[in-house]
């Protein structure tokens, strides 16, 4: 498991294929990817237009095992789908394909129909009401890494043909490690995808340019408080992996406008992207989104200027979305005042997707 993972991460030349690394994947990679899936797709999948007589079409590209998958069934579930999911898995392992088809029959899952297509990636004929593209884009055109606006523009044509196969309110998931420059790749290939005029759905509230990407060292990904399963803790251990919590980035985007955060109405529509720093006499917090032509703002309130109509601020954590509205704009940020409107606005919840504080973006550095 230790060397599959530093293959993913680029630090070791282990195939991601064969036998060894389908049992790492199997026995580690498996658990960890099912949330990561079902948070990533939380949020856009109330809005895809289902009913419950019609079928959930999904393309799972570099499925792989078909953890993925397994995720967004769960995230279905949560809000109350309970009709057919229709996977195409694309994957060139035809090994992992076989063994993740073996999972869906073992399970008993009878809802679950898959069908394979082994081959690179490509966008398949169909229409789709989800396209999955799970750490798909880290493993492609790794030559081109030290061109990075070249292999930018080369996925962002790739995702192009995939969001000409959505239904008319279907979504494409791009879920990516949260590494630093892995991220920042998912970073640059979004703000391609808003030029040509892709709706971004989530996690961003603004078509604006990428703010992480305007220094070196800055980036956003996912943090999920959700621990691995007891009875794998100690192999992970061993191996010297991550075994609390989950970390990931992603993009959702759509055929139809609309964005996450249209919900809360108004303007001042944010995302918290930090935990909430706690220092003598006041507490800070990032957001990004739409705050007096901003995108990413420092935001202080001072403990003595805590009232009823800002005290959601005291309650913030990574991920949630906010309005923000009277606040003070200044050269090195924004303060909230006495008088100025806090509200938070509630998740949406796949039902039996862990309750954990810290789902949504996050910035690793903070300024």
């Amino acid at each position: 498991m230790a060397a599959l993972s530093a293959s993913y991460n680029g630090l070791s030349d282990m195939p991601t294929t064969g036998e060894r690394a389908l049992a790492a994947r199997l026995g580690f990679s498996f658990a960890r990817d099912v949330p990561k899936a079902a948070a990533a797709v939380r949020e856009v999948v109330c809005h895809l237009g289902l009913d419950q007589e019609t079928p959930v079409r999904l393309l799972d590209v570099g499925a792989g095992l078909g953890a993925m998958t397994w995720g967004v069934l769960r995230a279905l579930r949560g809000h109350g789908h309970a009709q057919t999911m229709e996977a195409l898995w694309m994957d060139t392992d035809a090994r992992a394909l076989a063994l993740g088809q073996a999972i869906v029959e073992h399970s008993g899952q009878t809802a679950l129909q898959v069908r394979h297509l082994v081959q690179r990636v490509h966008a398949p004929a169909g229409r789709f009401h989800l396209v999955l593209m799970g750490q798909v884009l880290s493993e492609l055109d790794r030559e081109l890494e030290p061109n990075e606006d070249k292999r930018a523009d080369r996925h962002a044509d790739l995702l192009m043909g995939f969001v000409d196969l959505l239904t008319p309110d279907g979504a494409l998931v791009v879920v990516e490690p949260a590494l630093r420059d892995r991220t920042r790749h998912l970073h640059r290939v979004r703000d391609r995808l808003v030029t040509r005029g892709v709706p971004l759905f989530a996690p961003c509230l603004h078509d604006r340019g990428c703010p992480m990407l305007e220094t070196r060292d800055d980036w956003c990904h996912e943090k999920l408080a959700v621990d691995l399963p007891s009875w794998l803790v100690p192999v992970a251990r061993v191996a010297g992996l991550r075994y609390q919590g989950l970390t990931f980035s992603y993009a959702v985007f759509r055929r139809s406008a609309g964005k996450v955060g249209d919900r809360l109405g108004g303007a001042g529509k944010l995302r918290v992207v930090s935990d909430l720093l706690r220092t003598k006499g006041k507490r800070e917090v990032l957001l990004c989104g739409d705050l007096e032509g901003r995108c990413l703002v420092r935001t202080t309130r001072l403990d003595r200027d805590g009232t009823l109509t800002n005290a959601a601020f005291e309650t913030l954590s990574r991920g949630d979305l906010v309005r923000v509205e009277g606040a003070t704009c200044g050269v090195h940020g924004v303060r909230i005042e006495r008088t100025t409107l806090v509200e938070r606005s509630v998740r949406e919840s796949p039902g039996n997707l862990p309750q954990a504080r810290g789902i949504g973006t996050a910035t690793v550095r903070e300024r």
